[in-house]
C-alpha cells in the first residue's frame, strides 16, 4: 500500500472511531460546556494525542498488539472500568456539594485550566483498551508494508481525530450560550451517569 492509499485509509479509520459515543466523548462535551471553549478543545487534542500514539503502535505492532491487548483484556478492561467510575463518582459528589452550596457552580470562561485538561484527557483515553484494539484490528487487516505507509496510517488517523474532536468541542463550547445553569447541571449529572453504567457494562464484560 503506498502512502496516499494508506493516509486515506488513516483518516476514514480515525474518523470512524473518534465519532463513535462512548464516555469519552460524553465527558468532553460536558467539559467545553462547563469550561469553555478553549479548555474544550485542549481536552479533544487530549483525546486526539493518544489516537496518534495508538495508531502508532498499532500501525508499527498490529497482530503483536492485538494479540497482548487479547491476552491481556480482563486487566485492562477492570482498570478502565475502575477509571471511568471513579470519574462518575468524584463528578456525581462535586455535583451535590454545588448544589448543597445553593446551587450549580458558575460556568467559568476564558479557558482557565487548558493544560490540565489536555492532560487529563490524555489520561482518560489511554485507559480504554477498546480504542487501540480497534486501531490495531484496522492496522492488521492493511498491508501497509513499510515505515512510510505506517506513517501515513498514523498521520491520518490523528488529523481525523484531532478534527473530529476539535468541531465537537467546539459546537458545545458554543451551545453553552443558551444552556441555562438548571439545563447544565441536568446535562452532567445524566452525563456521568452515562459513564457509570458504561464503566459497569466494562467490569461486566458485556
Amino acid at each position: 500500500m503506498d502512502a496516499t492509499a494508506a493516509l486515506i485509509a488513516g483518516l476514514v479509520a480515525g474518523l470512524a472511531i473518534a465519532m463513535q459515543v462512548g464516555a469519552v466523548s460524553l465527558l468532553l462535551v460536558e467539559t467545553a460546556v462547563e469550561r469553555g471553549l478553549r479548555t474544550g478543545v485542549a481536552a479533544g487534542l487530549g483525546v486526539a494525542t493518544v489516537d496518534l500514539l495508538f495508531a502508532v503502535a498499532a500501525a508499527v505492532a498490529g497482530s503483536t498488539a492485538t494479540a497482548v491487548l487479547s491476552e491481556h483484556e480482563t486487566p485492562i478492561r477492570l482498570v478502565a472500568a475502575a477509571t471511568l467510575a471513579a470519574i462518575a463518582l468524584h463528578g456525581l459528589a462535586a455535583l451535590r456539594r454545588n448544589r448543597a452550596r445553593g446551587g450549580p457552580a458558575p460556568v467559568r470562561a476564558g479557558g482557565s485550566g487548558a493544560g490540565a485538561h489536555y492532560v487529563r484527557f490524555v489520561a482518560i483515553t489511554s485507559v480504554n483498551p477498546l480504542t487501540i484494539a480497534s486501531f490495531a484490528a484496522v492496522a492488521t487487516s492493511l498491508p501497509l508494508g513499510d515505515a512510510r505507509a505506517a506513517s501515513a496510517f498514523a498521520a491520518g488517523v490523528g488529523g481525523a481525530s484531532a478534527g473530529w474532536h476539535v468541531l465537537l468541542t467546539v459546537g458545545a463550547g458554543h451551545a453553552r450560550r443558551w444552556i441555562t445553569p438548571r439545563i447544565q447541571h441536568a446535562l452532567a449529572v445524566g452525563g456521568r451517569l452515562v459513564v457509570l453504567l458504561i464503566a459497569a457494562h466494562l467490569a461486566l464484560g458485556r
